[in-house]
């Protein structure tokens, strides 16, 4: 097909950010919508995620995201007539120091101001929660109950079905090439299967992303960045269904998985990478620093095992690794580019995209449909650094050490 083509809207990547606002688009009356994806839905930064479901951070703006996360999951299964498997087992934060026992007074205040349930525990409590775990009776326990883990792929395909059942055109293989302007405005995307006029283009090319808006003038303020987690043997003390861990004093997190336990850390710097040397499907990527995940685990294992004693003598089935797109002050990049106008992106998702893919949907779907959001997107602006060279070695480390940093709690 190479006759020219039109639509409404453009979305460019069929990620979880992209099949979300493709049926938010959808549910808000948009019919003449097209996704792209040069690979398939939900196979690349997307189905690596740990997929971590949470409400409650330090930013406002950002819980309101992961609140609609929850809302727009409920509709899913309504609408699909489908369950999800939501893993609704909570969070616990424990807290073993002075500074992160501090942290979780914040984390619990924030928590009653935004409406979400939050309850301390004794240590011991913890203990029977969570049979792994091993902290001493000093410990800082706060428990959320309305958290948990979804398998992404699963739910970005939900998002994808349910956008195709309101009519979305889905079309994979098919590679954008670049975005068109004219006066100032969006004309449409070159692809290899032809021309696509459009008034609106939505970028959600994950990692990809900076790589078409440098070519219109623009530098998404992000870099791609490793993230990393491991996946031990099967024990029977780790239960799928107890609740999720968040240890910041490591830093670290963990959850059960197929019988064993899913846990990620840090040791060391992140690598970043320049994303116009990532490989166009991410299966091919292999991190040169560390690749095995074995040095990390080195530096990084022994505070982990002291939370998790099983550690000394389980073994590790699974490495994942993968790019993350992260930006210097860990939020999203949500919005309309300078200069642009009806060019839109959707990206920087920091390790917690799928817990905000339904805020970013809705809140993408909005600014298209109705010339403004619901929600409060001033801190997720993509011009909010100024002109930036996202390719420079600089802006790389600069990235890097948002991800080596990032707080768990």
């Amino acid at each position: 097909m190479s006759s020219t083509q039109s639509a409404e809207v453009v979305v460019i990547g069929g990620g979880i950010f992209g099949c979300a606002v493709a049926w938010e688009l959808a549910r808000q009356g948009m019919r003449d919508v097209v996704v792209l994806e040069r690979e398939n839905l939900g196979t690349q930064t997307t189905s690596r995620a740990a997929s971590v479901l949470t409400t409650v951070t330090s930013q406002p703006a950002k819980s309101a995201l992961f609140q609609e996360t929850w809302s727009a999951m409920s509709a899913l299964e309504e609408e699909l007539d489908d369950s999800l498997n939501i893993h609704e087992v909570g969070t616990l934060h424990i807290g073993a120091s002075k500074a992160t026992a501090k942290s979780l007074d914040e984390h619990l205040s924030f928590a009653a101001s935004i409406g979400e349930v939050a309850e301390e525990l004794s240590a011991e409590e913890a203990r029977a929660r969570v049979k792994w775990l091993g902290i001493e009776d000093s410990a800082r326990c706060v428990f959320l109950p309305r958290a948990g883990y979804v398998d992404s792929y699963r739910l970005a395909t939900a998002y994808g079905a349910a956008a195709k059942a309101r009519g979305v055109d889905f079309r994979v293989g098919v590679e954008v090439l670049g975005v068109s302007t004219r006066s100032g405005s969006v004309s449409g995307v070159e692809t290899s299967d032809g021309f696509i006029e459009s008034p609106w283009v939505v970028n959600c090319a994950g990692p990809w992303a900076g790589i078409l808006s440098a070519e219109l003038g623009w530098h998404l303020p992000m870099a791609p960045v490793r993230s990393q987690y491991w996946i031990t043997e099967t024990r029977a003390e780790f239960d799928a269904q107890q609740p999720m861990v968040f240890l910041p004093d490591v830093p670290a997190y963990a959850r059960g998985e197929v019988g064993g336990l899913l846990f990620g850390l840090r040791g060391g710097p992140s690598p970043a990478r320049d994303p116009r040397a990532l490989p166009r499907d991410l299966s091919e990527l292999q991190f040169e620093e560390d690749p095995s995940g074995w040095e990390t685990l080195a530096v990084a294992g022994e505070s982990f095992a002291r939370f998790c004693p099983l550690m000394e003598s389980v073994g590790v089935s699974h490495y994942v690794s993968g790019p993350s797109s992260y930006t210097p002050d860990g939020n999203f990049i949500l919005g309309a580019c300078p200069g642009v106008d009806g060019y839109l992106v959707a990206s920087g998702c920091c390790g917690s995209g799928i817990a905000a893919s339904g805020g970013v949907g809705r809140a993408l779907a909005e600014l298209i449909t109705k010339g403004e959001s619901s929600f409060d997107l001033e801190i997720f602006r993509p011009d909010r650094f100024g002109q930036i060279d996202a390719f420079d070695e600089a802006w790389l480390e600069r990235c890097s050490a948002t991800r080596s940093t990032k707080n768990v709690c």
